[in-house]
């Protein structure tokens, strides 16, 4: 049962690697692979959810009620986490659309005179 939980552990950061290395960019390069890498972070999500739940069914059919409870709330710690890290690998796969990037509005710098004023420009 704890072998488990030690291979969700260490097969979420192996997977998490991975997805780190096909979508690691500088700032002048894309990244290599952004859709592998997001298939990556997908499987890790699963995986850090489904390990920990896995190991508190075991525990509850074995009546360990400590054990259980513990992988429980390793199930809600999972979920949580693996729910951030699957939306941002549904945006990398293309599954969900990136939101569109801001776009920062210049305020005008000259004068722009308004039907019925006069002609000076505020502010002198």
């Amino acid at each position: 049962m704890t072998g488990l939980l030690v291979g969700g552990g260490v097969g979420g950061a192996v997977l998490s690697l991975l997805a780190l290395r096909d979508l690691f960019s500088f700032a002048d390069t894309e990244p290599a692979h952004p859709v592998r890498g997001g298939w990556f972070l997908l499987a890790c999500a699963v995986l850090l959810v489904a390990a920990p739940l896995t190991a508190t069914g075991i525990g509850v059919r074995h009546q360990r009620k400590i054990y259980a409870t513990v992988c429980a709330v390793l199930s809600l710690a999972g979920l949580v986490a693996g729910g951030l890290i699957a939306l941002s690998g549904l945006r990398e796969t293309g599954l969900v659309e990136k939101p569109a990037p801001v776009v920062a509005t210049t305020p005008a710098r000259h004068c722009v005179e308004l039907s019925g004023g006069d002609t000076r420009c505020p502010g002198g």
